[in-house]
This record gives structure tokens, C-alpha cells and sequence, in this order.
């Protein structure tokens, strides 16, 4: 599991004050471009490579507890599956000891040439390997 802090800035909220339902995924990408990052995966090597993307092709939150401008986050990341293509990202946000919500998104490796699925490359797994959730992992 990775720990991501950030907070809600008054951009993250809607006219009604409270954070706009989308900028959810902005908070959770930005918490995941952080964790892959810290298993040597960060976003520019993945563009840069030469023949494979790993674009989101799934994403899912639930809203549990509101939250506002200049409210401090924690983001858990977290990989709660890695299939033979795709890897599942789980996040949990709390605001203090508040469970505020929880999101899941679902990446796909990716020929970049003919647009089609791609088994996970063997360093990319391993890499995905070291943070997976007790009690799962590899399919």
C-alpha cells in the first residue's frame, strides 16, 4: 500500500462547496501516478515507451463522507489484482479517521501500433507484485 497526502482545493469543489464528484479521479490518478512512481514506473518512462501505452479503461468511486475546500486528504493505493493484461487499482480516501470514499480503476497494457491487449511486461509485474493487497494478486 502506498499513502498519498494531499487536500481539497476550492478548483476540486462545486457551487455548493462540497468536492465535485469528478475531481474524485483527479485526486486518485494523482495519488496513482505518485505510487508508480515509487515502484520505478513513473508516468514518463510509461510514455516513453517505445511500443507499449497502459491507458485507464475502467473507473468506479463511491461517495461516503463530504468533503470540502482546505480539507486534508489521505489516498491509499493500493493493487488489488493483476490479471495477465490489466492491473486493478483500488484507493481509499480518508479525511482524518473518516472513511470519505473509495474509488477503483483498471489500466490495460496496450500495443501502441495495432491498439490491442498486451501481456504485462515481466519487470512491469514484478514491480506490481511488491504492492499487491494480502490475500490477492497475480490471476
Amino acid at each position: 500500500m502506498y499513502l498519498h497526502q494531499t487536500r481539497i482545493y476550492l478548483h476540486h469543489t462545486d457551487q455548493a462547496g462540497r468536492l465535485f464528484f469528478g475531481a474524485l479521479f483527479y485526486l486518485v490518478y494523482e495519488a496513482k501516478e505518485h505510487f508508480m512512481e515509487s515502484l520505478g514506473l513513473p508516468v514518463e518512462y510509461m510514455l516513453a515507451h517505445p511500443t507499449l501505452t497502459f491507458p485507464l479503461v475502467h473507473a468506479e468511486a463511491d461517495y461516503k463522507s463530504m468533503l470540502q475546500s482546505a480539507d486534508k486528504v489521505n489516498i491509499e493505493v493500493a493493487i488489488e489484482r493483476i490479471g495477465e493484461t490489466s492491473v486493478v487499482f483500488v484507493y481509499k480516501v480518508m479525511h482524518g479517521d473518516i472513511l470519505a470514499a473509495t474509488a477503483k480503476t483498471v489500466s490495460v497494457v496496450v500495443d501502441q501500433k495495432t491498439q490491442t491487449k498486451l501481456p504485462i511486461p515481466l519487470d512491469w509485474r514484478k514491480k506490481f507484485e511488491t504492492s499487491t493487497l494480502p490475500g490477492r494478486g497475480a490471476v
